[in-house]
């Protein structure tokens, strides 16, 4: 499994039957490079539409399975959905920016995660005390900030101990064995 970070919210996961996009915008659906079947977006800022021919359309919570990926979207309570998606035997959790913390019962629901891709922010403030938690209650052995906002990863960066960390073009792993004991903050360059 492989996860790239495309530049503004966008997330590319591709298993080694699926491909699935996240957040992106029509300009990237409508370039099928990447082979994308399944697009889901966290929110419903920047849905593009119902219609995508071909593709998987995923606009809200429910649950789905589509060649083999299974994906679980539950209600943000803010009009945010929040994705726990099982690839390749990886439990990836996707989340926009949340306007609100999570109710402790959407918070079970999620059970566990290995990854976490996640916006820095929560209501518009800094969320790395609130994401550090999740992460704790999950399992959850990365956390990955996904931004195109310096200052806010900046601050994530402070807030998480990790200044000077270098992003990495992709994170790739081959099974879930190669994940790490513990927390690790991953740091993804946008993908051009």
């Amino acid at each position: 499994m492989e996860i790239k970070y495309l530049g503004d919210k966008t997330i590319f996961l591709k298993g080694k039957k699926e491909a699935i996009l996240v957040n992106p915008d029509g300009n990237l659906i409508d370039d099928n490079k990447l082979g994308c079947r399944t697009i889901l977006y966290t929110s419903e800022e920047g849905r593009q539409s119902d219609l995508l021919g071909d593709k998987v359309l995923i606009n809200g919570p429910g649950e789905y399975e589509i060649g083999g990926v299974e994906i679980n979207g539950i209600n943000g309570e803010d009009g945010n959905t929040v994705y726990k998606i099982v690839i390749d035997g990886f439990k990836v959790v996707v989340m926009g920016e949340l306007k609100q913390e999570l109710s402790e019962k959407r918070v079970e629901r999620i059970e566990e995660a290995d990854i976490l891709l996640t916006s820095p922010k929560l209501n518009g403030g800094d969320g790395y005390k609130f994401l550090k938690g999740l992460a704790k209650k999950w399992g959850v052995n990365y956390l990955i900030p996904i931004t195109s906002d310096d200052e806010s990863l900046k601050v994530f960066s402070d807030e998480a101990d990790v200044e000077g960390l270098e992003a990495v073009e992709s994170l790739k792993l081959e099974k879930v064995d190669d994940l790490p004991d513990g927390l690790e903050v991953k740091l993804l360059k946008p993908f051009k």
